[in-house]
């Protein structure tokens, strides 16, 4: 009986058992093993039997596990059958025995197209290195795929005879397969380097290195040779460094950052003066990410240079390489005078690190001219360094505008109460809007933090400040919140000054807390247009914070009453839109008659109703409302939607 026939049997027999009776573990035990799992000869019986595609790729999988030189002509048998090759092959492939490698040799003579490809490959992985002779002409293959394979082959087994075909072939200039043939040098070169063979990795690279190669090859081949000989690599960062290509330059100088070694960041640092200045550029970019301390005098050293671009990549440098020592210089170069510079200067003492550089960048406001002491305010303020608050709250009465105003955007998030008497004064002093507006900022920020303890210095303020502080003092006072502050609010709408009563009416408008709603109700009543106005719409605002429902109904009626101009019936119909009721269907409606509002109140009435659409009590008034809006709506599309909306609730 065949072996085939003989697993089915098996199989079937055990389904049914299987099927039949619960299974123990003494039947699990005794279960049939997975073709893997079988002994070498049955794997072998199974390959050379008439067994399906399956059952033989299970059998060399097992092969490849356990398989011995034993299985070895029963694999070779399969190499020459297009449909089972590759299955042999990855039986074969890791068999450390002489017979599988020659196996895999002597079938490449009778394969073609994939098949051979798939040989060649498995060659390479073994690193056969009796294949060289079989490979090697395989590089002039018609099919693409073969030479290529060939290629990598050769590149895999790297032996001196190997790497001589590929270069061979690119001399010969085969149509087609260069890139393969350069990536497999490139491979050949790893491998070697790899294996510790470092001359002959050395020499691959070197060669791969010129311009007779794609740029990626000759970048990669660049990397490789830096890497293989560490001892040469300073020389050769930095002759091409020196050199006129762009692209090898960059990598050069992207290689010193991502190596180390003080012996070698020496030889970079006293390098740099003899570089162009295009080349010191790029040198001193990668003594920054070097971030080695022994490169330091050589780039303050180069701050000092002639070309304004060496100057800027200098002092960028010292925001890793650079101490506190380097501050003075730095923050002089903060003038603007050279505008690359003083970003420049700028990024270093932002990023600058280490002990004492808060110190003495506070130490060199002092002296500093104002251009220079607003900019290290804002230094200090961003660093969040301990100086910052003291240097700006003296910095508050400076005789140069720019310095207070620096000063005033630095203290937002540092101010405290404790600052509020001289923040107040800042206030009170301010030239002009500009900078009256800043210190409103951080009274604003500061009571944001501090809450009520806050109030009674603002109050206090407020009854001895004229009036354009008062007016943003108001501001203060709003941001505080609470029951005092409301009231401080509301006595400021009956003041004489009509600045301060206005912004009372603007600040009430926006109060944020329902306590607010009674007053807003009453400035809504009023005859000013302004208060009038405002005070309906901070009323119809809180009115969608009520605490229910009916409140909310109560307000939005109230509203409606009041408004009198489209703009504010238009507010009023928003918030009836937002509030899904039958009631808002009905004060909703009466608008579909006034043509200035016609479409906002179809529009709500759309809203709300499609909101109640699933609720059975409210849907027949749902409904007359959209009949409403088909019957009195001007707008095509309007009515279109109710029409819709209608005909789904039916």
């Amino acid at each position: 009986m065949k072996i085939t026939h003989k697993i089915l049997i098996a199989a079937a027999v055990a389904a049914i058992v299987c099927f039949c009776l619960p299974v123990t573990a003494k039947d699990a035990a005794e279960a049939p093993p997975a073709i893997e799992d079988l002994d070498e000869q049955e794997l072998i019986d199974i390959v050379k039997s008439d067994a399906s595609y399956t059952d033989k790729l299970k059998a060399c999988r097992g092969l490849r596990i356990r398989g011995t030189v034993k299985s070895v002509p029963a694999l070779a048998d399969m190499l020459t059958d297009p449909k089972l090759s590759h299955i042999a092959r990855y039986a074969l492939e890791p068999m450390p025995y002489p017979a599988a490698g020659k196996a895999l040799r002597d079938a490449v003579a009778g394969a073609t197209g994939k098949q051979k490809a798939g040989l060649a490959a498995s060659l390479g992985y073994r690193r056969d290195k009796k294949a060289v002779r079989v490979l090697a002409p395989l590089l002039n293959d018609a099919d693409a795929e073969v030479a290529q394979a060939a290629a990598a082959a050769l590149g895999r087994i790297a032996t001196p005879g190997a790497v001589k075909k590929l270069f061979a072939c690119k001399a010969d200039g085969a149509e087609g397969i260069e890139p393969a043939v350069a990536e497999a040098l490139l491979a050949a070169a790893g491998r070697l380097n790899a294996d510790g063979k470092i001359e002959a990795a050395a020499d691959i690279y070197a060669k791969l290195s010129t311009k007779n190669w794609p740029t990626y090859i000759c970048t990669g081949a660049f990397y490789g040779l830096a890497e293989a000989k560490p001892e040469d690599r300073p020389e050769l960062l930095l002759k091409a460094i020196g050199g006129d290509d762009l692209l090898f330059r960059e990598i050069a100088a992207s290689l010193v950052g991502e190596t180390s070694g003080a012996e070698d960041t020496k030889t970079y640092a006293d390098a740099l003066p003899s570089l162009s200045p295009e080349a010191q550029v790029a040198l001193l970019r990668g003594l920054m990410m070097r971030e080695d301390p022994v490169a330091r005098p050589a780039v303050v050293k180069a701050v000092e240079n002639s070309d304004p671009a060496v100057q800027a990549a200098a002092v960028k440098a010292l925001s890793v390489l650079g101490t506190a020592d380097d501050v003075p210089m730095l923050a002089a170069r903060l003038d603007g005078s050279d505008a690359g510079l003083a970003d420049a200067a700028n990024y270093a003492l932002t990023v600058m690190q280490g002990e004492g550089a808060d110190a003495a960048m506070a130490a060199a406001v002092g002296p500093a001219l104002a251009p220079v002491r607003a900019k290290l305010l804002e230094l200090l303020a961003n660093r969040r360094a301990e100086q910052a608050l003291p240097l700006a709250m003296a910095s508050l009465s400076h005789d140069d505008a720019q310095v207070r105003m620096a000063a005033l955007r630095a203290l937002p998030p540092l101010a405290g109460s404790e600052q509020a008497p001289g923040l107040l004064q800042a206030l009170y002093n301010a030239k002009d809007g500009a900078e009256r507006t800043a210190a409103e900022r951080v009274l604003v920020a500061v009571a944001g933090r501090e809450g009520e303890t806050l109030l009674p210095v603002v109050l206090d303020a407020l009854d001895k400040a004229g009036v354009e502080s008062s007016v943003s003092l108001l501001h203060v006072v709003a941001r505080v919140g609470g029951d005092k502050a409301l009231k401080t609010v509301l006595a400021s709408l009956n003041s004489k000054k009509e600045p301060i009563s206005d912004e009372a009416v603007r600040v009430l408008s926006d109060w944020p807390t329902f306590d607010a709603a009674p007053h807003l109700l009453e400035l809504a009543k009023s005859e000013a247009l302004n208060r009038h106005v405002l005070g309906l719409r901070g009323y119809v605002r809180l009115a969608g914070n009520a605490p229910s429902g009916k409140e909310k109904i109560e307000m939005l009626k109230k509203a409606t009453a009041l408004a009198k101009r489209p703009e504010e019936k238009r507010v009023v119909l928003g918030a009836w839109g937002a509030l899904p009721a039958t009631q808002s269907l009905e004060a909703l409606k009466p608008a579909l008659d006034d043509a200035e509002v016609r479409q906002e109140a179809a529009a709500a009435i759309l809203a709300v109703a499609d909101k109640l659409a699933k609720n059975p009590k409210a849907k027949p008034a749902a409904a007359k409302a959209l009949e409403l809006v088909v019957q009195k709506a001007q707008d095509e599309n309007m009515k279109n939607r109710a029409k819709d909306l209608l005909g789904r609730m039916r």
